[in-house]
């Protein structure tokens, strides 16, 4: 029997024990040309991981498929698909969008952005962007007037979205029941200044900490957990000084139940009103705690009354809100506001999902010296623990320590529990929503992106301050550049927030910098190059920052109470206005007879009327009702003799400095002017 000639030498299929080369591919001759002309070839750098493809298992130029094993899985890049899917969950909905034609624009968009986002070619941007006398790039970030103009000149309708924006609204999350546990109910302790919110709950846990605070003010939120009987409760006390508005928003957001609380004594003030109506905005439950009953003067009775001009009626009133009189002093009704607590609690049903990725907000941040970042964070879903990569807004870590609010270290915090934990990169901002991320790689990555969505913004709001010509000499308008520094990331927000609520129309304040922690070199050296002044609430400078700033004559003002610091930053903003040139009368000159001298000139001999006339003083002359002339006495004679002043009632000779063209019947009016300090509107 003939044997075939083994012909198997120029199949492809035993090619792979060949490695190609860029030589061997560039020598293939295509199929049937004997010519020996080149042929293009095309290399698919998928084709190996494609079954049947060339070059992968079983296909032309690839290895026989191994028979009952899973070809071998090649080395595949990261997907990005995770990155878009789990921030879709804290975007706003985009199917709003779709119904309506309005564009939504991210602050701090560049030029390119701007175009993708209005569907529009770049260098029509550009030609716009030179219509309106800007020159710009594709990197260029725009400001939010520019992108408003920008799509009004497109015929576009925009709406601007801030960074903060987007983080207002929590994710909504869906557990099945089977998985949903009792937890905690959050309770909020809210009301006036000095209305004994911190006493009441100093009572309720037995520790002091009212003597802590400074001059009796609360002023960041502490978070701390109570149990009464079978039931643990999470109490958050907010600041009820005027300053502290946000941070009272906050404290509502975040909470199950809200304790106004009033003091018997001195009845509803505009704090107790605004936590109200933080408390009705974010839609929880009210209990109203009467405090200071025991004091004389209390009248509960009156203070029912002034709440339910608020819209709170008592139960025993035919209303539905809970009314409980109590002392924080004597420890008088304690157990019966737990007792109504944890009863209006448990017909709130509240639960949570342990076993899911812990979330949850922070409450309070600051930067301590030995520890680093230190943030308060309160958990409302999951089980954080130790070893947990989390993110919160431009900030990542990796949680390092966790401690209950009684230092006690833990190494699980379950739902409505808070925790204060060590680990982040940076202080975050109070108000951030905190989760827990697959891995610390990860967590840096959404960091970044939120950092760089930040810093975009900053940039857009920067570019819209820029001084211009036009405003340069159109108002005159001074800065006061500052450097905030506080102990608490809370403090600093409401320092803020004041700033803000002070006229500028004139002094402008700017922030040039606001972070957490002790006065550094860095900040006295910024403060230096930018003729700043340091306001250090809470902390004190550090290392040689005393020194360099009294070298560099930077001055660092230190304080303990917000209300302190915004009096003399007010004060500081009235001294920089222009004062104001206010004109008083002295008196007054009839000019009766002319006489001139070839040495002096023209000699107005005049009568005083009223006041007095003063040699070197500022006169108008008037004639026929009509000002003539604004100027100096320069020669003032009496009798031939010269004269500092003339009383009302004498005679005088007066001679004008560089003006002759007196007549009888002329009056003249001696004033003078001085410069009144003005106040800020």
């Amino acid at each position: 029997m003939t044997t075939p000639p083994d012909d198997s030498a120029g199949k492809p299929a035993e090619q792979p024990k060949q490695r190609p080369t860029r030589d061997s591919l560039q020598g293939e001759r295509a199929p049937g040309n004997a010519s020996g002309g080149r042929r293009r070839v095309v290399i698919d750098s998928q084709a190996s991981r494609r079954a049947g493809g060339p070059g992968g298992p079983g296909g032309p130029g690839g290895p026989p498929p191994a028979g009952g094993q899973p070809p071998r899985r090649q080395r595949r890049g990261r997907r990005r698909r995770g990155v878009y899917d789990e921030e879709a969950e804290s975007r706003p909905s985009q199917s709003n969008v779709a119904v309506s034609n309005v564009i939504r624009v991210n602050s701090g968009s560049t030029v390119k952005d701007v175009a993708e986002y209005l569907d529009v070619r770049v260098p029509e941007i550009i030609v716009k962007l030179m219509a309106l006398g800007e020159m710009g790039t594709q990197t260029q970030t725009l400001s939010d007037e520019t992108i408003l103009v920008l799509a009004e000149e497109l015929g576009k309708e925009v709406e601007i979205v801030h960074a903060d924006e987007e983080t207002i609204a929590e994710p909504v999350f869906h557990d099945a029941d089977a998985d949903l546990v009792e937890r905690p109910p959050v309770v909020t302790i809210m009301g006036h200044v000095d209305h004994g919110k911190t006493s009441l709950l100093d009572a309720i846990r037995e520790t002091q900490v009212a003597a802590g605070e400074a001059g009796g003010i609360t002023q960041h939120i502490g978070a701390y957990q109570v149990h009464h009987g079978q039931h643990a409760v999470t109490f958050i006390d907010t600041p009820g000084h005027e300053a502290f508005t946000a941070m009272r928003a906050r404290g509502a957001k975040v909470t199950d139940l809200a304790v106004i609380v009033v003091a018997a004594d001195d009845g509803v003030k505009p704090q107790t009103a605004e936590a109200v109506d933080h408390a009705k905005e974010a839609g929880v439950p009210m209990i109203v705690a009467i405090n200071k009953i025991d004091k004389e003067g209390a009248d509960p009775t009156r203070v029912r009354g002034e709440m339910g001009q608020l819209g709170l009626q008592p139960v025993e009133w035919g209303g539905d809100t809970d009314f409980v009189d109590v002392s924080a002093k004597s420890r008088v009704g304690l157990d019966e506001l737990l007792d109504t607590i944890v009863a209006q609690a448990e017909l709130m049903e509240l639960r949570a999902n342990p076993d899911a990725p812990a979330s949850g907000t922070v409450i309070e941040s600051k930067l301590d010296a030995g520890r680093g970042p230190v943030v308060t964070v309160l958990i409302v879903r999951g089980t954080l623990e130790i070893g947990d990569a989390v993110v919160a807004g431009a900030n990542w870590g990796r949680i390092r320590a966790m401690h209950d609010f009684l230092g006690n270290r833990v190494n699980q915090a379950f739902p409505g529990q808070p925790v204060e934990i060590l680990g982040f990169d940076r202080v975050p901002e109070a108000g951030e929503w905190m989760r827990v991320v697959d891995h610390e790689r990860r967590a840096k990555q959404l960091a970044s992106e939120r950092a760089n969505r930040l810093k975009t913004e900053q940039l857009g709001r920067q570019r819209s301050k820029r001084v211009t010509l036009e405003n340069i000499f159109g108002r005159d308008l001074q800065e006061l550049n500052l450097v905030l520094k506080s102990d608490v990331a809370g403090s600093l927000e409401a320092i803020e927030d004041e700033i803000a609520k002070l006229p500028q129309d004139e002094i402008s304040v700017n922030v040039i910098r606001r972070a957490v922690g002790a006065v550094t070199e860095s900040d006295v050296m910024l403060a230096a190059a930018s003729d700043a002044v340091i306001l250090a609430f809470n902390v004190r400078p550090v290392g040689d920052a005393r020194a360099i700033a009294e070298r560099e004559g930077v001055e660092i003002r230190s304080y303990a109470v917000i209300y302190r610091a915004i009096e003399e930053l007010r004060s500081a903003m009235q001294g920089m206005l222009v004062p104001d040139e206010v004109e008083d009368s002295v008196g007054s000159a009839e000019i009766r007879q002319i006489f001139r001298a070839s040495k002096v000139g023209t000699i107005a001999g005049s009568h005083v009327t009223e006041g007095k006339i003063t040699r070197g003083g500022k006169v108008r002359l008037v004639r026929d009702g009509t000002v003539i002339y604004t100027g100096q006495i320069e020669s003032l004679r009496r009798i031939n003799e010269d004269a500092r002043e003339v009383a009302a009632g004498f005679d005088c000779g007066i001679v004008l400095k560089d003006y002759a063209d007196v007549k009888e019947g002329d009056i003249l009016e001696a004033y003078a002017t001085r410069q009144v300090e003005r106040e800020l509107g």
